[in-house]
């Protein structure tokens, strides 16, 4: 398997980042949502679900497909303000950090291709 791509290396990042933001937004849902009607037990396995969901894509960054499920999770990150409205906030950030970072990734990885084709050739990298 060929070593990741900077595209894969960052989108890891960002996945691995939200699966701590969403834990850690479990903890938090878990003392406001019972007064919502949510009992604990759906908050926490709905929460460490979206969890193992962020670091699973993490793992399937560097597969094809793996930055179309990157989009997945942002959108189920998003959806997961409908109980909690804070995590509008969070998911939004995360999206704008994810789309960020995956076209520097891509721009990256672009000029890496570029400049091993230049030396391939035997020219200068521009």
């Amino acid at each position: 398997m060929p070593p990741p791509t900077m595209t894969a290396r960052l989108a890891a990042v960002v996945l691995l980042l939200e699966a701590f933001a969403v834990f850690f937004a479990t903890l938090v849902a878990s003392a406001l949502l019972p007064a919502e009607g949510y009992s604990r037990g759906w908050v926490w396995g709905v929460g460490l679900a979206l969890t193992a969901v962020c670091v699973l894509a993490s793992g399937a960054a560097r597969r094809p497909g793996g930055v179309a499920v990157g989009w997945v999770v942002q959108v189920l990150l998003v959806l997961a303000g409908i109980p909690l409205p804070a995590m509008i906030v969070v998911g939004v950030g995360f999206a704008a950090l994810w789309w960020w970072l995956v076209s520097i990734g891509r721009r990256v990885d672009a000029d890496r291709r570029r400049w091993a084709a230049d030396l391939a050739e035997g020219r200068t990298p521009s």
